[in-house]
């Protein structure tokens, strides 16, 4: 078994290389498309109560639920 310690490492090392690869143009742009989608969240966020919190878990709440990814389609497979 991989050791915690080794995992975190290999994962900051291509993280590290990942970065540097990045003009601060790219940087930028990023951080703009993140704002909008924190800003576009914010109002259905505002809708969320304790007694429909649990239904969203489920998949019952107000918000239909995301099909599922290739990823979690492989796991039942």
């Amino acid at each position: 078994m991989v050791a915690l310690r080794s995992l975190l490492a290999g994962i900051a090392l291509i993280a590290a290389s990942v970065v540097s690869a990045l003009s601060p143009a790219d940087v930028a742009l990023g951080l703009g498309r993140v704002a909008a989608q924190a800003e576009a969240l914010q109002r259905p966020a505002s809708e969320i109560t304790i007694i429909n919190a649990p239904l969203i878990v489920v998949g019952q709440g107000p918000y239909p639920a995301s099909p599922p990814t290739s990823a979690v389609l492989a796991l039942r497979r």
